[in-house]
């Protein structure tokens, strides 16, 4: 199933928007039928496709923790102070994934998110879920999962991306963000890179400069070709072997 699209006032071009199938919160929207026009559920507990504009704050470090939040289009930075006063980049967010599951444990959100362009988001109200008249013991094993399905996630991402050389570490990257993609019904081999090469050495600890060499590296050994922020990955077998050291 391949993710739909709509059109992108902002710039005018066309955004897709994935598909709830593969929205890792689908199991609970199916849990609380929202999907049927007769849920009769109280309006409030899951805002549905709320708009968001570039640089469109979701929620700051230290906010009270109100809910989670899934992507359904656009990408989204996570930022926390870091030891130069500076903002470090700590996860970038795609379509059909969550952010803010992190602030669920101490009520209160431990870094900061942002739009990199204009998209839509799914927010859900976790302390209203009681209200939808489901069985708590069912809200609590998809809570359990959804949870779960974000810590495996998290953890498969640190170990992609444990890697020495810029090179490795920037490949690996690129792989990653492939990867993500097409788990979620989007063309995995040519995609746009929304955040700039600054936020990508932030999180990847490389210097601005060092992501724009080695992406001009990869072009000339043909692993990739990139037209403005438009990657095509050419060679993923390459760019594996590289990650691996060989």
């Amino acid at each position: 199933m391949q993710a739909s699209s709509d059109g992108d006032g902002c710039s005018g071009k066309k955004r897709q928007e994935v598909e709830c199938v593969h929205c890792i919160l689908d199991s609970m929207c199916q849990l609380l039928d929202y999907a049927k026009d007769d849920a009769d559920l109280p309006e409030g507990i899951l805002l549905r496709h709320r708009a968001v504009i570039r640089g469109e704050t979701i929620y700051r470090l230290d906010d009270p923790f109100r809910a989670v939040f899934a992507v359904k289009s656009g990408s989204f930075k996570t930022v926390i102070p870091g030891a130069d006063g500076q903002e470090q980049v700590v996860g970038f967010s795609l379509p059909g994934e969550l952010m803010g599951s992190e602030g669920m444990s101490e009520k209160i959100y431990p870094n900061t998110v942002c739009a990199l362009e204009a998209g839509h988001i799914c927010e859900l109200r976790i302390e209203r879920l009681p209200e939808s008249g489901r069985p708590l013991a069912l809200l609590q094993q998809r809570m359990i999962e959804l949870l779960g399905s974000e810590i495996a996630f998290n953890r498969k991402l640190a170990a992609s991306l444990a890697r020495q050389s810029s090179e490795q570490r920037l490949a690996a990257f690129l792989l990653n963000l492939s990867q993500r993609y097409g788990a979620r019904g989007y063309a995995d081999q040519k995609f746009v890179l929304m955040m700039s090469w600054a936020d990508i050495g932030s999180y990847l600890g490389l210097a601005s400069e060092t992501i724009s060499r080695v992406l001009s590296k990869f072009q000339k050994a043909e692993l990739l070709a990139l037209e403005k922020k438009q990657i095509t990955l050419l060679d993923t077998k390459g760019l594996g072997l590289l990650v691996e050291g060989r």
